[in-house]
């Protein structure tokens, strides 16, 4: 398993295998792991307090994931980034930032169908994309009814070659829809989320 970067809205915790030499700073820190009450802790006191960046260490990352994924409420979901054969990009507007269609997964479903239906319904699409390969993995956490989630995300590389016209899922705080070219991508990523970028980054254009 390799490094996991968990944002906390723009802020990460990063689970590593490895300590570094002098690192603290006011706004980022190393907590080594010991147990998981203390780990508990300090993910809790980073969530309430002005850090940006700490790293979790631990000699295996997947002991440790399993652990800080104990902490929380942990959900699962899938997204895509669909691309026409001309290049232009599908994204949408939520909450006043540029996103793309992502949602949780229901129930008897694999992340691949999940990916593809959450698409669909976000974008209005009649068609199904075609799945090409995977991107990249997402984590964040967020607040909701008294449960603090931690959402992992596998993203889809898609191909479309439908011409349905895209409706936004109003249900959802989907406001817009679109095909950008990626010319437009500089644009989109001056006001989107981090864990946005990062599949943006793994993405070969």
């Amino acid at each position: 398993m390799c490094n996991v970067k968990i944002y906390v809205n723009e802020r990460i915790v990063e689970l590593t295998e490895k300590p570094f030499n002098d690192l603290s700073t006011d706004s980022c820190h190393q907590f080594l792991f010991t147990n998981k009450k203390e780990l508990a802790k300090r993910l809790k006191d980073f969530d309430q307090s002005n850090e940006t960046y700490l790293y979790v260490i631990h000699h295996d990352l997947d002991e440790l994931f399993a652990h800080v994924a104990g902490c929380f409420k942990y959900l699962e979901a899938a997204g895509g980034l669909v691309t026409l054969p001309d290049g232009r990009i599908l994204f949408i507007e939520r909450l006043g930032k540029w996103d793309l269609p992502k949602g949780k997964a229901e129930k008897g479903e694999t992340l691949e169908e999940t990916a593809i239906r959450e698409v669909m319904e976000e974008c209005g699409l009649k068609q199904a994309p075609i799945i090409t390969g995977v991107i990249t993995h997402t984590y964040h956490t967020y607040h909701r009814d008294g449960k603090h989630i931690l959402k992992h995300t596998a993203w889809y590389k898609m191909l479309y070659n439908g011409d349905d016209a895209l409706h936004p899922q109003a249900s959802e705080d989907i406001t817009r829809a679109v095909w950008l070219h990626p010319n437009q991508l500089a644009m989109a990523l001056q006001n989107t989320y981090e864990s946005i970028k990062q599949v943006i980054m793994n993405y070969e254009l």
